[in-house]
């Protein structure tokens, strides 16, 4: 074929875009790799944290049960003589010490105690063991099983186990009040009055969260106070039968309640006469009573002491004056008492700054090493029995 036949030259198509890192295309699909790899990462690894968690689950429920039956152990054997500290218990932190305080009448038998549950648990054990300035044992324990970690515990001796109370008087008027008292994750004893608006739901409240449930059961007071004492109070010259009746329809008006104390009564709780009535139906039901001393002549615990009922007193007021300043004043009174004597109990009433300053103080107490306790807990402790108030009390602002 001659030259000038040939055939012009085809021009050649481009390469594709296809085929480059800058086409759209490739860009596409390098995405869903990559969002592919990713959902399967989170597919694979969103099993793991639930295994993970699972077995951490069975660690911590061998911690809590191993826990729970050391303590059970101890307490078996120590009694009222031991306190075993709620918070590391309460949340069983891997790495959080469970401290146990013993009473030294008690400290030799509650360390074997331990030591032989441990034994019977099959927990493997690393024990420190020191004394104090003062010559008081603290024994440190690591504890494991199968290698595992099962919690650290301190059993450490004290002279003396201080334990406190503290009693809110003067509930069933203010449900908001009493909501903010249940807030507060301590053991406050609640002092319930009859027949207010909400005497009963604050009562059934308190049982729920807990609490302990008291009848504040109104008393006669000095007639100079000229206070109204209110329904279903007791007054001097009834005859016994119907003190008995005034007190067991109190009680049925005040669900749940475990032990009474007075509101007001400064007349009536210096009336012997009145009293043993009083003290007797308690006994029928055996609840116990706390004398609020609204009065240095009152007869009030003397009587149920007699009639063989748990019984104590109330060593201060937390709030005469209504500032959280003050009532802080008074809680550190009652931690001098209770380091004075080993148990103190203290009443309050339901007023924002008393709840403001128990809010800011009762976390301090266990860092004192003072357990606080409810009312019913103190009244039946072996020492209360032996403890006698001083002869002025102080008395309550709100009336005698």
């Amino acid at each position: 074929m001659s030259a000038a036949h040939a055939q012009p030259a085809r021009p050649q198509p481009a390469p594709s875009d296809g085929l480059t890192l800058r086409s759209p295309l490739i860009y596409l699909l390098l995405l869903a790799i990559l969002l592919g790899i990713s959902a399967c990462k989170r597919s694979s690894s969103a099993h793991r944290p639930k295994a993970e968690q699972r077995e951490s689950a069975e660690q911590l429920r061998e911690r809590r049960d191993a826990a729970n039956h050391l303590k059970a152990a101890i307490e078996r054997t120590a009694g009222s003589a031991a306190w075993i500290k709620s918070e590391p218990l309460a949340t069983r932190r891997s790495g959080a010490v469970i401290e146990a305080l013993v009473a030294s009448s008690e400290f030799e038998p509650a360390l074997a105690a331990f030591k032989a549950e441990c034994d019977a648990q099959g927990l493997g054990t690393k024990v420190e063991t020191k004394r104090s300035a003062s010559g008081l044992r603290s024994a440190e324990f690591s504890l494991s099983r199968r290698r595992q970690a099962m919690g650290e515990w301190r059993l450490r001796e004290v002279r003396q186990l201080l334990r406190a109370s503290i009693v809110i008087d003067d509930l069933g008027e203010d449900l908001a009040v009493a909501h903010a008292l249940l807030d507060l994750p301590y053991p406050l004893t609640f002092s319930v009055l009859p027949r207010l608006p909400h005497s009963q739901e604050t009562a059934q409240a308190a049982h729920r969260a807990g609490r302990q449930v008291m009848l504040h059961l109104p008393m006669e007071p000095e007639p100079a106070s000229h206070i109204a004492v209110g329904d279903g109070a007791l007054t001097v010259g009834m005859t016994p039968a119907a003190a008995a009746a005034v007190v067991r329809s109190d009680l049925d008006a005040v669900p749940y309640a475990a032990g009474v104390n007075n509101h007001m009564g400064s007349r009536a709780t210096a009336d012997r006469a009145l009293m043993v009535p009083v003290m007797k139906v308690l006994a029928e039901r055996r609840l116990y009573f706390v004398d609020s001393r609204t009065t240095a002549e009152t007869v009030a615990l003397d009587a149920a002491r007699q009639a063989g009922i748990p019984a104590f007193y109330r060593s201060v007021f937390l709030d005469n004056t209504e500032t959280t300043e003050y009532s802080l004043g008074q809680l550190r009174e009652l931690c001098r008492i209770v380091r004075q004597q080993g148990v103190a109990l203290a009443i309050g009433h339901p007023y924002r700054t008393t709840v403001a300053a128990l809010s800011e103080f009762l976390p301090q107490l266990e860092g004192q090493d003072i357990e606080l306790v409810p009312a019913s807990e103190l009244v039946r402790l072996p020492e209360v029995a032996r403890l006698s108030p001083p002869r002025a009390p102080e008395t309550s602002r709100k009336g005698k």
